[in-house]
Formats: C-alpha cells, structure tokens, sequence
C-alpha cells in the first residue's frame, strides 16, 4: 500500500511539473508572439509612412505577419559586411524598432547610405560609425533623453552608434512630425539648416532619395533571401 501511494504521489509532482513546464513554453511563445506583431505593426505603419502609396505594390508589403524577419535581416547584414555580428547588430535593430516604432528596414538603409556597413568609417565633419554620427550631436541626445552617453569611441561600436543614431531620429521624426523628407533630410544636415531652407528645397534635397532607393533596394535583396530560404 505504501509503495502504490508513493507510486502515485511521483506522478501527481510529475503532472504538477509539466504542467508548469507547458504553462512556461506557452507563456514564453505568447510574450514572443505578442512581441513579434508589436514589431510587425510599428513595421508596416512606417514602412506605409515612407513609401505612401507606393507600399502596395513594393517588396516591403510582401512580409507583413512574416515571423522570419529576424532570420532575412540577419542574413543581409552578413552579406554587407561578414566581420559584424549579424545577430546583435539584429537584436539591437528589432528591439530599438519596437520601442520607437520604426521599420528596421529604414535603419539598414540609413546605415547603407552613411558607412555601407564599416563601423570605424569617420565623415570628413568627425562622423563616427555605421550611422555616422557626430560626437556632439550624440551627447546632446544622449543627455537630452537621460541615456548615458559613452563617449566618442564608443560610437565605433555597433550596437551603440544605432542606439544613438535611432534616438536621434526619433527626436526628428517628433520635432517635423512625422514628414519623412522632412526628418530624413534633417539627420544629413541638421534641423536648423533644414529650417531654413523653402518648403520645396525641404523634399528635393538628394539625401532623402538616396535613403529611400537603399531602402527599397534592401527590401527587395531582403524578398530573394527569402525566397532562397524557402527553397533550400
């Protein structure tokens, strides 16, 4: 009788046990899901703000609800430039799109336009990194939104130099609400010198173009990985 209740016992602590296991994994997949979407939203509103009514019928609309983003934007970095750590610098990118509501996609761009993926470019203005940013500008942000400011050589790291340069972007895109040529430019030349340019000169400004190009260019090297990962 003793044996048959311990024999008993072991399987109610083992029911017990797997049923936490299976509560963990099915809480752990929510919270990735919950996560994955968040980000899938901040991608395709502005992925749409970008593009407008080109978004339809460009790449960037052939991964919305695609839970392999990761995968596709870990293979481009790779790609560009094989010494990076693809898989951190992706990390970085996804989490800082989901906190500040970004395409990641738009960062690969900038990041292509400014230092095609060599994080010890320096600009001829003292530039620094993947996003080429100036030390000063990096400071004043950095303090300007209480996050620690590391120095000038640590922008030569790329996991910072895209934390930085994505708040420095999120405080354009605030400041010109949201007007993509407007914010895009700016982070070439500054918001003051933007300012004071006329409305016209505000949009047709090259820089914009160029990001906007990588951008789309990105997307459709993204939409033939792929497509080579489905059929491999």
């Amino acid at each position: 009788m003793k044996h048959k209740w311990n024999y008993q016992t072991f399987l109610r602590k083992t029911k017990i046990k797997l049923a936490l296991l299976f509560g963990f994994f099915t809480f752990f997949n929510g919270c990735q899901s919950t996560q994955l979407t968040q980000l899938d939203k901040a991608r395709v509103s502005h992925a749409k703000e970008l593009l407008s009514k080109d978004y339809s019928k460009s790449s960037a609309s052939q991964f919305e609800g695609d839970r392999q983003m990761r995968e596709y934007i870990e293979n481009y970095i790779r790609s560009e430039n094989a010494d990076l750590d693809a898989s951190a610098l992706t990390n970085t990118l996804l989490n800082i799109s989901q906190k500040y509501k970004y395409d990641p996609v738009f960062l690969l761009a900038v990041i292509r336009t400014e230092s095609h993926f060599n994080p010890n470019t320096i600009g001829t203005s003292g530039e620094i990194g993947l996003m080429q940013i100036k030390p000063s500008t990096a400071q004043w942000i950095c303090q300007k939104a209480g996050v620690p400011w590391k120095g000038a050589q640590a922008l030569k790291n790329p996991e910072y130099n895209v934390q930085v340069g994505a708040l420095y972007f999120k405080y354009l895109k605030k400041s010109l609400k949201s007007k993509s040529a407007h914010y895009i430019n700016a982070y070439n030349m500054g918001i003051n010198n933007l300012q004071r340019l006329p409305a016209s000169s505000k949009i047709s400004h090259p820089y914009y173009a160029k990001v906007i190009k990588n951008y789309v260019d990105i997307y459709n090297r993204l939409e033939k990985i792929k497509k080579l990962e489905k059929n491999s």
